[in-house]
């Protein structure tokens, strides 16, 4: 009788504790039975774990863990590179200074008037268009073309219900650079953002290889001076020169004496 009734205390004991220890109000959970199964005593950045019922360490302890720590060799930051940042611009990097409205669309197209990625010598300046020659047919050929003249693969299959951008349009031969980096940074209609695609340097790296596509359309060859900002003067066309030569013959017949 009495160890039946004693067996009989400790099952109501134990139901009694797995009910109290499952009661929660406001911030409090309840007690836990394994509480070092729930609660990790590893690292969490930038949140304090500690609870009240651990066995490892203080409060203190804890508040440790949650202070900023010295990166590992070869981090490299949200937005990053590798490679050091060489196209620094306070218009681009490190932070872009223009969102994504029409009104500051408008802005970037007027203040950002070149291309920050400057090549010191020709084989850098061949190196840079190179790199975004890659970088364009990965991420721009299937709906720009590869000319660049909006006629991409996408765009002949019907997807798109308009024809993407054309480089080699007028609007754009004349555009300044920022035109389209903002349009890399937040999309333009059905066009996404291509911002967490491509670094700082990789977007000016495809806008230098959009200017050598539109200078392969106009006659003007895409310089290494003409990557650094340099001007340099357009060659005539064919018919231009057919002109100017007619108008040398009709006037050297005017100077020659009639008979």
């Amino acid at each position: 009788m009495k160890r039946s009734s004693l067996i009989n205390l400790l099952s109501f004991a134990t139901i009694v504790l797995l009910f109290s220890a499952c009661l929660s109000k406001d911030n409090f959970t309840g007690r836990e039975y394994m509480p070092d199964m729930a609660h990790s005593i590893a690292y969490e950045a930038n949140q304090n774990t500690y609870y009240l019922f651990n066995h490892w360490g203080s409060k203190e302890d804890y508040q440790k863990f949650v202070q900023p720590r010295t990166p590992q060799d070869g981090t490299v930051a949200f937005g990053r590179s590798k490679e050091a940042v060489r196209s620094n611009s306070p218009l681009t990097y490190p932070r872009y200074a223009f969102a994504n409205t029409e009104e500051d669309r408008t802005k970037a197209t007027e203040m950002i008037t070149s291309n920050p990625l400057k090549p010191t010598d020709k084989a850098d300046f061949d190196k840079v268009l190179a790199q975004g020659k890659e970088l364009y047919e990965i991420y721009c050929v299937s709906c720009h073309g590869k000319a660049g003249d909006g006629n991409g693969k996408l765009y002949e299959l019907g997807v798109y219900p308009a024809a993407p951008a054309n480089f080699l349009s007028d609007q754009f031969l004349t555009s300044n650079d920022g035109r389209f980096y903002h349009a890399i940074m937040y999309g333009k209609n059905v066009m996404l953002s291509h911002a967490d695609k491509l670094s700082h340097d990789e977007r000016w790296a495809v806008i230098h290889y959009i200017r050598s596509l539109q200078g392969a359309k106009t006659g003007v060859e895409y310089s290494l001076e003409l990557a650094n900002g340099q001007k340099v003067n357009k060659p005539e066309n064919k018919e231009g020169e057919d002109k100017k030569d007619a108008a040398k013959v009709e006037k050297k017949d005017d100077k020659m004496p009639k008979k």
